[in-house]
């Protein structure tokens, strides 16, 4: 049973959407030439798209200089960021974490100085592993739309198949109630028309019903 569970979670990961990258000059929080240029194709492709997902601005350093320091400037980079997509016309409410993980995630390995390691990643957050109670979720009518109910399918494909899954390995834990209530919720959801009254409110409870079932997957 746990090597069944173990490959379901793995068959099942939490992943970010990518938007962009913004690279940094040594030792530095300015936007550059490129670094705005980039800012504004990401700015783009966010303002293409009536998406529901939180934005996710995370910044980082190269390997020099210390920890603490490097972890503040990551941050600078992020905030950065964050205010020229602003600028650019993203609204507030969009952006939602702006972090740093400093020099911890390099993604070149050398200890010196290195652009491709000074960096900003924008993504789109493809999970609420945090979710707490499907209200807590910004979901809005106008966002819904052709991206969210590809996105609820999905999920309702995903959650039919750990719910028949778990039941017959005979598991009886918290992923297979999860799996009940996302599989019932996302069914839902999917069976409302977009201009419904109720589609937010099941879709909110779909991507919070599914975000537990992921975290109770990988628990076990």
């Amino acid at each position: 049973m746990m090597t069944f569970l173990a490959c379901l979670a793995f068959a099942l990961p939490l992943r970010a959407q990518d938007i962009g990258t913004v690279n940094f000059g040594f030792d530095s929080a300015l936007l550059d030439g490129p670094a705005r240029a980039e800012i504004r194709e990401i700015a783009a492709e966010l303002l293409a798209r009536s998406n529901y997902k939180p934005t996710v601005v995370v910044g980082y350093t190269d390997a020099v200089g210390s920890q603490g320091y490097n972890q503040q400037l990551g941050l600078a980079r992020a905030r950065a960021v964050q205010q020229a997509l602003i600028a650019e016309g993203v609204p507030v409410s969009r952006i939602g974490t702006v972090a740093s993980r400093g020099k911890t995630e390099l993604l070149v390995a050398v200890a010196g100085p290195e652009r491709r390691n000074r960096r900003v990643t924008v993504t789109l957050d493809d999970i609420f592993a945090a979710c707490r109670s499907w209200r807590d979720l910004g979901l809005t009518q106008a966002l819904v739309g052709a991206e969210l109910e590809q996105d609820l399918r999905a999920r309702l494909a995903e959650a039919v198949g750990a719910f028949q899954q778990l039941r017959q390995s005979g598991t009886n834990g918290p992923a297979y109630q999860m799996a009940g209530a996302a599989r019932e919720d996302c069914g839902t959801a999917v069976g409302f028309e977009a201009q419904a009254v109720r589609k937010v409110e099941y879709a909110q409870r779909c991507l919070c019903n599914y975000a537990r079932m992921k975290v109770a997957l990988q628990a076990n």
